[in-house]
């Protein structure tokens, strides 16, 4: 029943996600961690050690991830450790965008990532990095944020690449 209830709910976490490639749903779900505890009453679930879950293209690797789960499935997933990392292909002529933080919380539904200390964010050839980064994986919004409470720089930094025009190559 346990091995049901957990492969449901990476199912769900992972098909709910609208921006990644479509023939990445159809691709089998890949969940391997140190241990995982299930609690079917409250619809937690927590991987620990080296956990990495992918399908198709998506990709989380972090130290612990907790899941839980509401009456539609996954609604937030939390991702720990020395960076955290979150990947996804949004479509097949894009590359991948990539995400680190100590701390990664991944709202399913809304497709919204928050970063938090060491946050860096990669999209393209664009770089973002702060103290607290919010992503919104559907518009591709970037905000990021510096407190300089974390002992850094109270900065936040980006790397913008240029646009290239098609026509003057």
């Amino acid at each position: 029943m346990k091995t049901k209830f957990l492969a449901l709910m990476v199912a769900t976490l992972l098909s709910a996600t609208a921006n990644a490639l479509p023939e990445d749903r159809e691709k089998p779900i890949h969940v391997s961690a140190d241990s995982a505890s299930i609690d079917e009453r409250t619809g937690r679930t927590v991987y620990v050690g080296d956990v990495k879950i992918t399908q198709g293209t998506l990709l989380i690797e972090a130290d612990r991830v907790e899941m839980e789960r509401g009456k539609e499935g996954v609604e937030l997933v939390t991702a720990y450790g020395n960076q955290a990392h979150f990947r996804q292909k949004p479509d097949t002529d894009k590359p991948y965008t990539d995400a680190w933080g100590d701390t990664i919380i991944y709202k399913v539904e809304k497709e919204h990532l928050t970063l938090q200390k060491n946050a860096k964010v990669i999209s393209d050839k664009d770089t973002f990095t702060g103290s607290r980064i919010l992503y919104n994986l559907k518009t591709s919004v970037v905000d990021a944020y510096s407190d300089g409470k974390d002992g850094s720089s109270g900065r936040v930094e980006m790397i913008i690449q240029p646009k290239k025009d098609k026509d003057a190559q």
